[in-house]
């Protein structure tokens, strides 16, 4: 008689993920590059595809948008009509600090996910779409404030 004990009750292909991962350490260059918004964008995305629980996503979403919130009001703080003033160097070092947080959350699911194989997928295009996009729209959000104010 076959014992059933040993015989696992969930296949694997119910926890594969349907798309592949980025590398969490991957994130780094859109945060720099794109600022909080990229890099929480990217984030939220990234733990969907690691399957992570949702206070992990709430957990960079406030980081997100905390790091917003400092950046512009650290940017309009120091606004002042010289060209010399560090902006870009503000908006790096948000992203940065939001990225902590997502090094935080989703590193462990990473590598739990390379053990089993698999195989994470290519950022490029993504994380150029998202400096691109969410970064320049960052920029046009403090722009427009900085000439409001």
């Amino acid at each position: 008689m076959a014992d059933d004990l040993f015989t696992p009750t969930i296949a694997p292909a119910a926890y594969e993920p349907k798309r592949p991962p980025w590398r969490p350490q991957s994130l780094l260059f859109p945060a720099v590059f794109g600022g909080p918004t990229a890099v929480a964008v990217l984030a939220l995305v990234n733990a969907a595809r690691l399957g992570l629980p949702r206070r992990a996503g709430l957990a960079v979403a406030g980081a997100g948008l905390a790091a917003l919130v400092a950046r512009t009001g650290i940017t309009l703080a120091v606004f002042s009509g010289s060209a010399d003033r560090p902006v870009r160097l503000i908006g790096a070092l948000a992203g940065a600090l939001v990225w902590l947080v997502v090094s935080a959350t989703q590193k462990g699911r990473f590598r739990a996910y390379q053990l089993r194989g698999g195989d994470p997928a290519s950022l490029w295009l993504p994380g150029i779409a998202a400096v691109l996009l969410l970064g320049g729209a960052e920029a046009l959000l403090i722009a427009l404030l900085a000439a409001a104010a």
